[in-house]
């Protein structure tokens, strides 16, 4: 019994820092999507008219948050289906309690400092959920430009619209989330209800990308009205969204680049603290208020600014 009473005296600071850090990271992430949240597909929709129905997204729906998780969940083979939000809480108890009992036990930094771990580990599961949907959204608009320029040739041969897209739609490679999305989504729900699901399918576009929505849009255009006259336009509309593509993905790939640059500083920065920390040296430096403060203010910095330029890059691009 006294074994266990030292061990639970030894472990609740850990839980109780990472239920602590939980709660203030709710607090900001309520106060960041109250004030700060961009609507990007909303300006792009009203520039090429497209009208933005306020609609309730449903759990099942391909791009909630909902299927986020489980797309995230899934890259590790593990189910989450109707369990998702408790998945993702339950990871980042975890990581958050892992975190701090390496701060704290590795880098031997006071267990106040080491607390700081608690909201980076939240921040490193929202960025483990978020990647794959990232990852996902930028693949598709990588092929974009290879799919108009097929498109945009086959349309002046074929004009029926859903065979022209799954004809193009097959010369993509195989793992193609692009080829999946347009034959699952786009092709097969064209085919079951007809010219009418396309506001679905322009909505739901946007929520992979501005990009898509925009040739979804375009697309769903040149199938109600047809014409010559709309294919000629289409295919002008197509050539300048593959310039607007090329310029994007360079910028994401300066954006990645940007990101690996941080990581590698982040890296060094951990490696000093880790070698101070365990020096005797520093040691009685290390017990000071103001250290701590100083390397907790630290830790959360580094954490919150490569997620605020992560996702300042992620919505600009």
């Amino acid at each position: 019994m006294e074994t266990f009473n030292a061990l639970a005296v030894q472990f609740l600071p850990f839980i109780g820092a990472s239920l602590g850090a939980y709660v203030v990271y709710f607090i900001g992430q309520q106060i960041s999507s109250t004030f700060f949240k961009q609507k990007t597909s909303a300006r792009v929709k009203d520039l090429i008219g497209a009208k933005d129905e306020d609609k309730k997204i449903k759990p099942s729906d391909f791009g909630s948050p909902e299927f986020k998780i489980r797309l995230a969940f899934a890259r590790y083979n593990i189910d989450v289906y109707q369990r998702e939000h408790l998945s993702l809480n339950i990871a980042r108890f975890v990581v958050s309690l892992l975190l701090i009992a390496v701060l704290h036990f590795i880098f031997n930094l006071p267990l106040v400092t080491s607390m700081a771990g608690g909201i980076g580990g939240i921040m490193i599961v929202n960025s483990f959920a978020a990647g794959a949907w990232t990852k996902m959204c930028n693949e598709i608009d990588k092929e974009i430009p290879i799919f108009l320029s097929g498109f945009t040739s086959t349309i002046q041969v074929n004009p029926n619209i859903l065979q022209a897209v799954e004809e193009e739609s097959s010369v993509l490679a195989v793992n193609s989330p692009l080829k999946k999305w347009l034959l699952e989504r786009f092709v097969r729900l064209g085919q079951e209800q007809g010219v009418s699901v396309l506001e679905r399918l322009v909505e739901e576009a946007f929520r992979i990308s501005n990009s898509l929505g925009v040739m979804v849009f375009l697309i769903g255009r040149l199938w109600r009205t047809g014409g010559m006259e709309w294919k000629r336009s289409f295919a002008l509309a197509a050539s300048n969204l593959e310039g607007v593509m090329e310029a994007r993905l360079f910028g994401l790939s300066a954006g990645n680049s940007a990101k690996g640059a941080v990581k590698l500083i982040i890296g060094v920065t951990l490696f000093v603290i880790l070698i101070m920390a365990r020096n005797p040296v520093f040691k009685s430096a290390m017990e000071s208020p103001v250290v701590q403060a100083v390397y907790a203010l630290s830790i959360l910095m580094m954490i919150f600014g490569y997620g605020f330029m992560g996702n300042m890059i992620d919505t600009l691009m």
